[in-house]
């Protein structure tokens, strides 16, 4: 099955419960970024940051997740003329980084080891990590 091509242009969205910075993903074969924001019911949008007020000026603190869904119905207002400093500050935060400023996907690398256990037929077990729950990484 052939991938479908996604264009990634970042954008600030106000939403009533705050600024908001992340990439608005679509298909450029199809639509463009204008059309997603003004005619669509719903959309994605990547890594999404809320903007933090500071005597610097705005700075983005990333939410944590990978993308969030928005409802048109839920914009007051967006721009898609995003300040260049902004977008650095934005992009150096962002899990890894590409050359286009993009979230690059994940190249597993071999080692001999693993090449020589998939010949033999040994398959390694992950155990997951479950922290305790006194430990401060426990909410």
């Amino acid at each position: 099955m052939q991938n479908q091509p996604v264009a990634k242009n970042p954008v600030l969205i106000q939403l009533p419960t705050g600024l908001y910075l992340g990439l608005v993903c679509f298909n450029p074969l199809y639509e463009n970024l204008q059309f997603v924001l003004e005619k669509r019911d719903f959309f994605e949008m990547e890594w999404p940051a809320l903007m933090v007020s500071q005597e610097t000026g705005l700075f983005p603190m990333l939410l944590g997740l990978p993308y969030i869904t928005i409802q048109r119905a839920q914009i007051l207002w967006y721009t898609t003329h995003v300040p260049a400093e902004l977008l650095k500050q934005y992009q150096a935060f962002l899990p890894l980084l590409g050359p286009e400023g993009l979230p690059q996907p994940k190249v597993e690398t071999s080692s001999p080891e693993k090449a020589k256990d998939k010949k033999e037929g040994k398959t390694s077990k992950i155990i997951p990590l479950i922290p305790k729950k006194g430990s401060p990484h426990v909410k």
